[in-house]
């Protein structure tokens, strides 16, 4: 589902971006949005930034089904 936009950040750059806020498998978590400046997945939405443990799994499952 479409949330509208949020600013996410990249764990490899640390850049800063906004992008669209979509749901990730009908939970509370936000899809990772590919970082504009190095390309890297793993990105996260700040507001979500203690989750970031979870977020792994989400960035391995996103980068084993390319």
């Amino acid at each position: 589902m479409y949330r509208g936009t949020t600013l996410f950040k990249c764990t490899e750059c640390k850049h800063h971006f906004k992008a669209d806020d979509m749901e990730y498998n009908c939970m509370v978590y936000s899809v990772p949005q590919i970082c504009p400046e190095c390309g890297s997945i793993r990105t996260l939405p700040v507001r979500q930034i203690l989750w970031k443990p979870i977020y792994r799994k989400i960035w391995e499952d996103m980068e084993n089904s390319k």
